[in-house]
């Protein structure tokens, strides 16, 4: 990535977190081309979680009683690859709804803005990866709940401007939205499990 679209998207990431309203609106007012190419930023971004993880598990390791817990290398690698995937399919799915629902609403949309706007409403949650460099588990989890809280939000704020849609049924478009994303959840979680204990087993090492 160039230095200029290295701070677009470092100005649009900071943007939708401070300041949702307007950076949605320039958004909103962006031609479909320069809608796409939000895309790559996306696909990047959601690389932090994983990677953030991946280092911190597998060099810091974390704290379990008197003695710290790491991840070996090798067994975290289809850890974060699977968590990255999972991240994709999840704003892909759930973008792909948001267009799917679009004629209900009467709203102005097509697959890539619907896309753009879950994956710009979760840059709060892959921001909030970067202090996984360093596992301390009660401070992530209370980090992630609020920014999964604030990416929820930044939903109910941007489905009015991206979709351009009435404040009101902007509303009822988001919380079905929320709902979809809810029932993704269950799903991911049934699969982590699953893939946990088949697929891409950890091995834990004393550090």
């Amino acid at each position: 990535m160039k230095q200029g679209g290295f701070l677009m998207l470092l100005r649009e990431i900071l943007g939708v977190i401070f300041f949702p309203t307007a950076t949605w609106q320039r958004l909103a007012n962006q031609p479909v081309q320069a809608i796409k190419s939000r895309l790559l930023s996306i696909l990047i971004m959601a690389a932090v979680p994983p990677l953030s993880f991946y280092y911190g598990t597998t060099y810091w390791g974390w704290e379990a009683g008197d003695r710290i817990v790491k991840i070996t290398p090798d067994s975290a690698i289809p850890l974060m690859v699977l968590f990255y995937l999972a991240l994709v399919s999840a704003v892909v799915v759930i973008g792909l709804m948001a267009h799917w629902m679009s004629k209900t609403y009467n709203a102005d949309s097509y697959p890539i803005k619907g896309i753009v706007l879950v994956g710009y409403s979760c840059m709060p949650i892959f921001v909030a990866a970067f202090f996984a460099l360093r596992p301390i588990w009660w401070l992530d989890i209370i980090l992630a709940t609020l920014a999964c809280c604030y990416a929820i939000r930044l939903i109910y704020m941007g489905v009015p401007a991206i979709m351009n849609v009435p404040e009101d049924r902007g509303m009822l478009y988001a919380s079905a939205l929320f709902a979809v994303a809810l029932v993704y959840a269950v799903v991911i979680l049934v699969a982590t499990v699953i893939l946990w204990e088949y697929v891409a087993l950890p091995v834990f090492v004393d550090g």
